[in-house]
């Protein structure tokens, strides 16, 4: 199916988006285009991490 990207101006416009897709039982997701370099940051630093763990050598409890 069809995606649309709306761009509203305000929360006000938001919020009666919202409702109305819900009214309608249409799904939607949250995508929060503010933070998109953050959270590529945030996504880079967790698969970074765990790599090191993958590369990690094995140490045996106790020894």
């Amino acid at each position: 199916m069809e995606s649309i990207i709306v761009h509203t101006k305000n929360a006000m416009e938001l919020n009666a988006l919202k409702s109305v897709l819900k009214d309608m039982n249409i799904q939607f997701e949250k995508f929060h285009t503010k933070n998109t370099f953050h959270n590529q940051k945030t996504i880079k630093k967790v698969i970074d991490k765990k790599n090191e763990k993958i590369g990690k050598p094995y140490k045996p409890k106790g020894l």
